[in-house]
């Protein structure tokens, strides 16, 4: 019996993923070629936590050509590409009140997991919201799962095993990253793809499968 899904967040609750250096060449007319050292390089650190992106931001933008501060970007960053997706918070809602418990996993830095924990978590849509920053690891890696399950299992007298959860991403290469680690995964396509696997799913039972609709 599956007892909780983790949910991406780009490309799964937001569902038109979109690149930040995109969107800045777009509205700003910043090249993209001029941003790419920064997002191939540093700012990795800075998704496992392990370096701050403001203070590594201030260290980039005049070079790129950015006219405001780093904080005038950030909130840029934010209002781009949030829109989560009304019919997967529907879902979510469902899922919930039929006692499965739901949670994000993403691949984030602290200020954008943050603002995702603040938006969506604390049982807004969301029991909680896992991002790599915090773990200091990204979904790919074991070290980030085994932070996640240590979160959750932390006072639990009945632990969440891995196999009694389920991963929804719409990266291949992380669906097939985490189900090697014994944890259920899918790879998200369209919302009505997803529901029809919710249907199917052996794990739920039939009282959950007919409150998809």
């Amino acid at each position: 019996m599956i007892k909780a899904i983790f949910f991406d967040v780009d490309g799964v609750l937001i569902p038109n993923k979109f690149l930040f250096t995109d969107e800045l060449k777009k509205d700003y007319g910043i090249d993209v070629q001029v941003m790419l050292p920064f997002f191939l390089g540093i700012f990795h650190e800075c998704v496992i936590g392990k370096a701050d992106v403001k203070e590594e931001l201030a260290h980039v933008i005049q070079d790129w050509g950015w006219k405001g501060t780093v904080d005038d970007l950030m909130d840029y960053w934010f209002s781009k590409g949030s829109k989560i997706d009304e019919k997967m918070i529907e879902i979510v809602h469902i899922l919930s009140k039929n006692g499965i418990r739901c949670f994000v996993a993403t691949d984030q830095e602290k200020y954008r997991g943050d603002h995702f924990e603040k938006t969506l978590g604390h049982g807004q849509v969301f029991e909680q919201v896992f991002f790599s920053a915090q773990a200091g690891a990204v979904k790919r890696e074991q070290m980030y799962w085994d932070y996640v399950f240590s979160i959750l299992n932390k006072d639990a007298s009945y632990p969440i095993l891995p196999h009694e959860t389920m991963f929804i991403d719409d990266d291949e290469g992380k669906v097939a990253a985490v189900a090697r680690y014994g944890i259920p995964s899918y790879l998200f396509k369209d919302i009505e793809q997803f529901k029809i696997k919710l249907k199917e799913e052996q794990y739920f039972d039939e009282k959950v499968k007919r409150s998809i609709i």
